[in-house]
């Protein structure tokens, strides 16, 4: 029964996750219509015009949006912007491409911005596929930094600071004159002060147990479990890690409900289950 009581309470934590969230969504301020056409609008346009610009959505807590551009994440204030729209609607196009380009001039994080020592308290890791890696770029001085942990699953790095995420890419290991190793384990180390897996006094895991704190790093907390012996983890995303052992797991069950969630994910990671020893993971096989 071990199996079961894992499963279900993996089932409460998502969904006591998709309530906050619903919740999170309920708090939102809520603009008038003219503005909220504004919004739109401004997605749209940089959606039809901007393919390598993401729009992620209205910041919660003031009117800016948050932009993902050249693999960064950072918030834009639109109070200029609108006031901009409804003196000059016609020039609605081309102030958005202003805008970008003056994101893409002074907004970004650039390289240069940051030296080692204030990059350093900010460098934390994160599981991604070798699918989305390719996806992103891995090669030139724009090329993301990563370390492989096995043929489907990377470990890439961030600067993370309250206003923005940077992937660490390799003109950051220049500047710095660091290494990917260097970069590791200092990321890691910082992902254990921000919250260990607590293990028994003997070492021995106490399990199954669902990791789900929200910010961000919940997969990647599966590097702080190296020497933990021989575990069951699944990380179907981003903010989800799921540790157990296999002694009375219903496998055919946990693989399934690993794949169904990797599939609704908003940031997938892997719809695999993973046997962790010696701090390697191999894809555990399908019970015949």
């Amino acid at each position: 029964m071990a199996w079961f009581w894992g499963l279900l309470g993996w089932v409460l934590a998502a969904s006591v996750v998709a309530w906050l969230h619903r919740r999170f969504d309920r708090q939102r301020p809520r603009y008038p219509a003219e503005v909220m056409a504004f919004v739109l609008k401004l997605e749209t346009e940089i959606a039809r015009t901007c393919r390598d610009v993401e729009f992620l959505g209205v910041l919660p807590d003031r009117f800016a949006c948050l932009l993902r551009v050249d693999g960064q994440e950072t918030p834009i204030s639109l109070h200029d912007a609108y006031r901009h729209y409804q003196a000059f609607p016609d020039a609605f196009a081309s102030m958005v491409k202003r805008l970008l380009q003056d994101v893409r001039e002074v907004g970004l994080d650039r390289v240069g911005d940051r030296d080692f020592a204030a990059a350093a308290p900010l460098l934390l890791p994160q599981i991604r596929s070798h699918a989305w890696l390719q996806a992103q770029g891995c090669f030139g001085d724009s090329g993301i930094v990563y370390t492989k942990l096995n043929d489907e699953l990377v470990t890439v790095y961030v600067l993370d600071d309250p206003m923005s995420m940077v992937f660490v890419c390799r003109a950051h290991l220049r500047s710095w004159r660091k290494s990917e190793v260097d970069v590791h384990n200092l990321a890691v180390a910082n992902l254990a002060r921000l919250g260990d897996l607590q293990l028994g006094d003997d070492g021995a895991w106490r399990g199954p147990m669902v990791v789900q704190t929200g910010d961000g790093y919940d997969a990647a907390r599966v590097l702080l479990l190296a020497q933990a012996g021989d575990l069951l983890v699944a990380m179907p995303d981003r903010d989800t890690l799921w540790v157990g052992t296999e002694e009375g797991q219903n496998l055919e069950q946990l693989m399934a409900t690993t794949e169904a969630i990797a599939s609704k994910a908003a940031h997938p990671v892997s719809a695999q289950v993973w046997r962790l020893n010696a701090g390697q993971l191999e894809a555990l096989r399908a019970p015949r």
